[in-house]
Formats: C-alpha cells, sequence, structure tokens
C-alpha cells in the first residue's frame, strides 16, 4: 500500500485504485474503508468496506464483507468514526 493507494482487480479483471480513508477494528475484526481513485474533475462519495481475512497469516488480503448485518455495522462504526473526527 503505497500512499495509502490500495490496487483492487474487479470480476472482470481491470485494475482500479482505491485510496483507504479509514482502518479500524470492530468486533475482533480489521476493515478498511476506502474511496475510488477518480480522473481529475470527478468525485464519488460512495465508500467501500472491505474486512482484512487471514490477518495474522504471511498472506492477508481483502475481502468483500458479505453478510449484510455486519456490513450494516462496520460502515455504522466507519461513519461514528468519521464524525468524531470532524
Amino acid at each position: 500500500m503505497e500512499d495509502n493507494i490500495i490496487v483492487l482487480e474487479d470480476e472482470n479483471g481491470n485494475q482500479i485504485e482505491f485510496a483507504a480513508i479509514d482502518v479500524f477494528e470492530l468486533n475482533e475484526e480489521t476493515y478498511f474503508a476506502l474511496l475510488e481513485v477518480m480522473d481529475e474533475g470527478e468525485e464519488t462519495d460512495e465508500v467501500l468496506i472491505m474486512k482484512v481475512n487471514n490477518i495474522d497469516s504471511d498472506d492477508p488480503e481483502l475481502i468483500m464483507v458479505e453478510d449484510e448485518k455486519e456490513l450494516e455495522a462496520a460502515f455504522a462504526e466507519f461513519l461514528r468514526r468519521d464524525e468524531e473526527s470532524e
């Protein structure tokens, strides 16, 4: 991760750059809040929440949060942290 930039691959094999805007723990899991890096003049406010899988291994990875309740809880925690920092 260079300058908080993470490159992820979509289902079609396209590489997409994301800026890591927050990393936090919730219920003994680690989550990343990501914003897609857009071309100059473009903006997005869509936050992607991903979870770290195999954090204690030599090859941890970011995975999508499949459980809707877990995703809602993680997003609520991100919003709480964001409001706290303002």
